[in-house]
């Protein structure tokens, strides 16, 4: 799962999962589903896997119960796991349904390498901050002062490695911690109809997973989703008819990239 690598963004108000520009033009021509465009015999205006936007990001989010019930406390929120885990996408995510809800949202990215964030926050309501553990002792003050000295009017997000609760604790700020990594077949068999419908033409795919691979997926992949997306884009790369994706399907194409053997 690629990373998005904005700096610093205000977090945009948008539905879910909405058509992407290109699907929606798409729809609109007469040989819509073109026989000889390989994505449009599946119902795709694309490849489903690939890399994304900044804002399809936010788009294609499935909010689990925990991010839900974070959100919906008066606490700041830690996203905790490894590399890969989805912490970006959740992070954006739950970004993104603040700003629905008319907060002024803004999130940042700290690339490998710095140490400190740059986002203004006099003016914001929430403020999402992705690899926060990259932040260096003093950066890590400065932050939790300006939330002591907001009184409670703004709101921390972060996308972390590293546990932060002892440095919330030290300065008394309440913090609530949602796990990336603890992903049910339940939750990807969500992420994968989200990401199917974003890229349909006219909201409706052709291709779907059954729930024999849905299974497989989540036993091969567990919450590793940079791998797996991975896996999905060489998958629907090769896919040729459409109809149900199977365990035995996703079984054969792994075996066939193992060997580097094009289906």
């Amino acid at each position: 799962m690629t990373t998005p690598r904005v700096a610093v963004r205000s977090v945009p108000k948008v539905g879910a999962p909405r058509q992407s520009p290109i699907c929606y033009l798409v729809s609109m021509t007469i040989n819509a589903r073109d026989p000889f465009f390989p994505f449009h015999a599946l119902g795709l205006c694309g490849n489903p896997f690939r890399a994304l936007t900044d804002e399809e990001w936010a788009d294609v989010a499935v909010l689990r119960e925990s991010l839900v019930a974070a959100l919906a406390s008066d606490s700041h929120v830690q996203i905790l796991g490894p590399a890969g885990s989805g912490k970006t996408t959740a992070l954006l995510g739950m970004a993104d349904r603040l700003a629905r809800d008319g907060l002024r949202v803004a999130y940042e990215y700290i690339p490998e390498g710095r140490h400190r964030f740059t986002t203004r926050l006099a003016d914001l309501d929430a403020f999402a901050l992705d690899e926060a553990q990259r932040l260096d002792r003093w950066q890590r003050w400065r932050l939790l002062r300006r939330l002591r000295r907001s009184g409670r009017s703004l709101r921390l997000l972060v996308a972390t490695h590293e546990d932060l609760t002892p440095l919330f604790a030290r300065h008394n700020q309440p913090l609530r911690t949602t796990y990336a990594d603890r992903l049910t077949e339940a939750d990807l068999a969500a992420i994968l109809d989200r990401r199917l419908r974003r890229f349909a033409i006219g909201g409706e795919a052709a291709i779907a997973f059954a729930p024999d691979a849905t299974r497989w997926l989540h036993l091969s992949f567990g919450s590793d989703l940079r791998r797996l997306t991975h896996f999905l884009y060489e998958v629907f790369a090769r896919l040729t008819t459409p109809g149900a994706i199977t365990a035995t399907d996703l079984q054969r194409m792994s075996h066939l990239l193992r060997r580097g053997v094009d289906s």
